[in-house]
């Protein structure tokens, strides 16, 4: 068990700090003095001077999604026996569609600057549709990952709180993520309150931060016994 909760916490932290990387080169087109982001002419530009941003980026991505895959898992053996068997199957499941989201994103990723300036070769027109196609494409994957792995770290919230497995202090943190939860489904239905979308921008670093923070406890605690396990181990055993 030991050696699943180093597995677990070290996942955690390097999916973490990759997400930092991520989100750093994700910026490289305003850094690079490309910074009107949101024009398909500026972004071809900077895809023909700097065609490799992309691969590194979805090459991080592939890494977040490998060591998010191998921590859901690693978490669920710790916490399995402890907590009710069908929440955390759900649980652990959103987490994995988390992966799927980073997976497809990264090949968006990876196969997109080729593409791209082949089309913009045969005409710019077609470029800026193509690349508005792809920042469609990996928006809609990268809001719905955020979007399952907040799901998966409020879960594992309410888990901690019902079974202490996780010390209470983090557990409260799963509001940083559950701010991601409401500002997706309500802000998309224009019913989010004028002035909370901060909520919504912070949640995003936050559910990160609730990840690193779960790998630190890990690793420096590893899983709390629980009061009593909510599984009978006679009954698992037959």
């Amino acid at each position: 068990m030991r050696n699943t909760t180093l597995v677990a916490a070290w996942s955690l932290i390097v999916f973490a700090l990759a997400g930092v990387a991520w989100f750093v080169v994700e910026l490289s087109p305003q850094n690079l003095g490309f910074e009107d982001t949101d024009n398909p002419a500026v972004m071809l530009r900077f895809i023909r001077a700097y065609p490799d941003v992309f691969v590194y980026s979805g090459i991080i991505m592939i890494v977040m999604a490998i060591c998010l895959t191998v921590a859901i898992l690693a978490v669920a053996d710790g916490v399995t026996g402890r907590s009710d068997p069908l929440a955390l199957r759900c649980v652990s499941a959103f987490g994995l569609f988390t992966a799927a989201f980073f997976f497809v994103n990264a090949a968006v990723h990876i196969g997109a600057s080729g593409p791209l300036r082949h089309m913009a070769g045969l005409k710019e027109e077609w470029g800026e549709a193509a690349y508005l196609t792809f920042q469609v494409t990996s928006q809609a994957l990268l809001i719905m990952g955020l979007f399952t792995l907040s799901l998966w770290a409020v879960g594992h919230s309410l888990i901690g709180l019902r079974t202490k497995v996780i010390p209470v202090a983090l557990c409260a943190l799963g509001i940083l993520p559950a701010f991601r939860l409401v500002g997706g489904i309500l802000g998309p239905l224009g019913l989010m309150p004028e002035g909370l979308w901060i909520l919504g921008v912070i949640s995003i670093p936050g559910v990160f931060l609730w990840c690193l923070l779960l790998g630190v406890v890990l690793l420096r605690y590893g899983f709390r016994s629980a009061a009593a396990p909510l599984v009978d181990p006679a009954r698992v055993a037959a």
